[in-house]
């Protein structure tokens, strides 16, 4: 894997944050399977498994949060190395302890370790980026998560086909290698001063330029689309795939995940020439066609097809957010701010979980994707209108300063 890396050009530091990626996502093996693996392991009922699935979500963004806060106040390896440690000694007690109870408060503690690692991996790309490859960097490190992902739904699937122990023994034995990882592979090092970076969150955030509170309200709308591929989508295909929903929405994530290996830095040498706010506008677009697409095709064939254009979307959002966030914000406001990006995310799902079931029962699945089609597209043609409009702007106004 390592010399694969390294054939396509990537620096070494870049190199292991990216193995590093890898590891972790498998690591977390428990957060993708979780219904499934609380009903199992626990022989928990749908309501208990509703309320665990909960805490668990509540500990990993409160995980996101506290790792914003130290990574100002510990080196990047001590946090690596703590997090992996204590993973894997939390997944031992669960594994161990005969009180359901107390194994899954080991777990709810593994998946705050699981949160708090997070943003680390943000800084790091950030630290061992420059302007020549910064976006690129930014992209292969959602790449690592996606190729992360995929080989964890196809491995934990196994495992937890055979036995829910077995996929708790897994993320243990990741887990293990992540910390003998964290402690051999080289990483960036800081370059700004410590009490510099030691500065209050709060404070941090006051300097945060308005370019990046524009992207971020745009990536909370992007966010809103998106979350849709999880709710509406899978209810959809319940409707119209005749019993096949769960076959044809596996297909779906498979999809996805192989579309983000092959296409995000293809994707990303033809659209660094752009601005980050005309490519968040360029992902709404392709969310919007997407979408837009599923209120008039039905057919198995187009419903993969059109994964196509929202994954485009996905790795435009995520990868520019970043990459401008890393561009433009001191490193301790960069940590705060990517600690940030799991609320983002959160939240948006909330509302377009609101916003979806509003619309599903109001006007139907077939109105609903119009109207998720046509918000994207104009909302993604109106925020290119405008960024061509601010990227023509000191040109014109050139001549008078001389």
């Amino acid at each position: 894997m390592k010399g694969l890396l390294k054939r396509i050009g990537m620096a070494e530091g870049m190199r292991n944050i990216v193995l590093l990626r890898l590891l972790f996502v498998m690591a977390n093996a428990l957060g993708p399977f979780a219904a499934l693996f609380f009903q199992r392991h626990y022989q928990l009922d749908s309501s208990a498994v509703a309320l665990v699935i909960t805490l668990m979500s509540a500990f990993y963004l409160l995980g996101n949060l506290l790792g914003g806060v130290l990574i100002g106040r510990c080196s990047f390896r001590v946090l690596l190395i703590c997090t992996s440690s204590c993973s894997s000694v939390f997944l031992l007690f669960a594994a161990l302890f005969s009180s359901s109870i107390a194994s899954i408060v080991m777990v709810l503690l593994f998946m705050l370790c699981a949160g708090l690692i997070t943003p680390v991996f943000s800084v790091l790309t950030s630290l061992a980026a420059d302007e020549s490859n910064r976006v690129a960097n930014f992209g292969y490190l959602h790449l690592a998560s996606n190729l992360g992902g995929a080989l964890l739904f196809v491995i934990g699937g196994y495992l937890l086909g055979l036995d829910s122990h077995y996929l708790m023994i897994f993320a243990m034995v990741v887990s293990v290698l992540c910390l003998l990882a964290s402690i051999f592979l080289a990483l960036p090092e800081r370059q700004s001063a410590v009490p510099e970076a030691r500065r209050a969150s709060i404070g941090a955030l006051v300097d945060v330029p308005r370019i990046v509170i524009v992207a971020g309200a745009m990536f909370f709308a992007l966010s809103v689309l998106d979350a849709q591929r999880e709710y509406q989508l899978p209810l959809w295909l319940d409707v119209v795939t005749a019993g096949k929903a769960a076959s044809v929405f596996g297909a779906v994530g498979i999809v996805n995940a192989l579309m983000v290996i092959v296409l995000t830095q293809p994707l990303i040498a033809l659209t660094s020439r752009f601005g980050a706010l005309t490519n968040l506008s360029l992902a709404a677009v392709f969310y919007g066609i997407g979408f837009g697409a599923y209120a008039f095709f039905e057919q198995t064939v187009l419903i993969l097809s059109f994964v196509f254009f929202w994954t485009l979307g996905e790795i435009l959002g995520i990868t520019y957010i970043t990459a401008l966030i890393s561009q433009k914000t001191t490193l301790q406001t960069q940590a705060s701010l990517f600690s940030l990006i799991p609320i983002v995310l959160a939240g948006a799902r909330m509302v377009s979980v609101g916003l979806g079931a509003s619309l599903i029962s109001g006007v139907g699945f077939q109105l609903s994707w119009s109207l998720y089609g046509l918000l994207g597209l104009l909302f993604g043609g109106g925020c290119l209108l405008v960024a061509a409009r601010t990227a023509v702007a000191p040109r014109v106004s050139s001549p008078d300063r001389n």
